[in-house]
């Protein structure tokens, strides 16, 4: 019983350590793309004041990627798939860790309106097999430490702890495996990752500077009249996680056939031509869409409200068409910047409160697109005050009933 526990001490212990390394990997990440984005975006574009430079830079961008690309492979890939693999296989490949982060890293230099979960949890994932690979000691444990990784990563690059533990438990949920939640010791060593994950991230921050996750959207008063018009505003966040993947369907369709005809660079060229022009007329459809939310948050009076829902349908389009063109990456962050744009629209259109239009138009758009609504509910948990919860909660739950048809279909 004591050399038992004294087993399991030692294994929390690897899972602090490993959540506190994973923060690291992270927290460099981050800043490595952020040096990288202030320079390409701002310091350069100051000194040049060049009026075509957002579409220039965004074709230099397609072209790095694609002749990368057609020599490597068509790295990373997407959340679901590497959570897919872990659950499917068992194993996750970790030679090609140096390839998945540059190929996450270059698009989101080039202003992809990607977010950096889906290579930043390859490149996590990848790192934790060979960790655990390594030291016999860990070997049996090998997906238990890829779930870790994953909660850890998520729970630090969207500053929700709770996100990190809730998304594989709920992807484990849709599988035909009877238990929904982890065994006891289990969730103990993810709980232990990601608050260790969380802690050194946090650190590093205050120490060095950098951050990752939402911001935090006040609602001072909802009425009755937010709560009779609960299920509307949640309907017009249902119609805009469908289109989102109508885009995805059409856009994988276009870009299949267009890869399966020319090399990678032709169609990595035309993402960053569609990028860099949209980017130019509407340039907050560029990016992840962290950053964005912020400026958003400040200067939505200033825009009409059908230049943000425009804004708002455009980036749901070109997310898809970053990544189906090869400028892979994740789509949570966009979609998030999306819903927020699109109800802060809905706000100014019906003279409802602001906060609650953003957080019902945002969890309804998510649940359609994750059919997650309880991973759902707990990403958007810490964005909103308590007031809005239970609307997050049915919003999510009205989005992810939605039938979806061949949609539903994975590509």
């Amino acid at each position: 019983m004591k050399e038992k526990l004294i087993k399991r001490g030692v294994y929390l212990l690897f899972c602090a350590l490993l959540g506190g390394a994973i923060a690291l990997v992270v927290w460099a990440f981050l800043r490595v793309m952020g040096l990288g984005i202030d320079l390409l975006w701002h310091t350069i574009p100051e000194k040049l004041n060049f009026p075509l430079y957002t579409i220039l830079l965004c074709l230099l961008g397609g072209l790095i990627l694609g002749l990368y690309k057609n020599k490597v492979g068509n790295y990373p890939d997407e959340l679901d798939v590497v959570m897919g693999k872990v659950k499917k296989d068992g194993f996750y490949p970790y030679d090609k860790v140096p390839t998945m982060l540059l190929c996450a890293l270059l698009p989101l230099l080039f202003g992809a309106a990607i977010g950096p979960e889906a290579g930043l949890t390859g490149v996590i994932v990848g790192l934790c097999y060979r960790a655990g690979d390594k030291m016999a000691y860990t070997r049996k444990e090998l997906r238990g430490l890829s779930e870790i990784g994953i909660s850890a990563a998520l729970g630090v690059i969207f500053g929700s702890p709770l996100f990190g533990l809730a998304a594989p438990i709920e992807e484990r949920s849709d599988s035909k495996e009877e238990t929904v939640l982890p065994k006891s010791h289990k969730l103990v060593s993810n709980v232990v990752a990601v608050l260790a994950a969380f802690g050194t991230f946090w650190a590093l921050g205050q120490i060095f500077g950098g951050s990752a996750g939402l911001p935090r959207i006040e609602a001072p008063d909802i009425t009755n009249t937010e709560r009779l018009w609960g299920i509307p505003v949640a309907l017009v966040g249902v119609v805009f996680g469908y289109l989102f993947l109508v885009f995805e369907h059409g856009t994988h369709r276009f870009f299949t056939r267009l890869q399966e005809k020319y090399p990678i660079l032709v169609s990595t060229l035309l993402g960053g031509l569609i990028l860099g022009v949209m980017g130019t007329v509407l340039p907050l459809t560029m990016f992840s869409g962290e950053h964005e939310i912020h400026t958003l948050t400040e200067t939505y009076l200033d825009f009409a409200p059908w230049v943000l829902i425009l804004t708002g349908t455009a980036k749901l389009l070109l997310t898809c068409v970053c990544i189906q063109s090869g400028w892979r990456g994740g789509h949570f962050f966009p979609v998030i910047f999306c819903g927020i744009s699109i109800g802060y629209g809905v706000a100014l259109l019906s003279g409802l409160n602001e906060a609650f239009c953003l957080g019902v138009v945002t969890a309804a758009l998510l649940g359609v697109i994750m059919r997650k609504p309880l991973a759902v509910t707990l990403l958007l948990l810490l964005c909103f005050p308590a007031r809005v919860i239970p609307w997050l909660i049915i919003a999510a739950y009205i989005g992810s009933l939605v039938p979806l048809g061949k949609l539903a279909q994975k590509h």
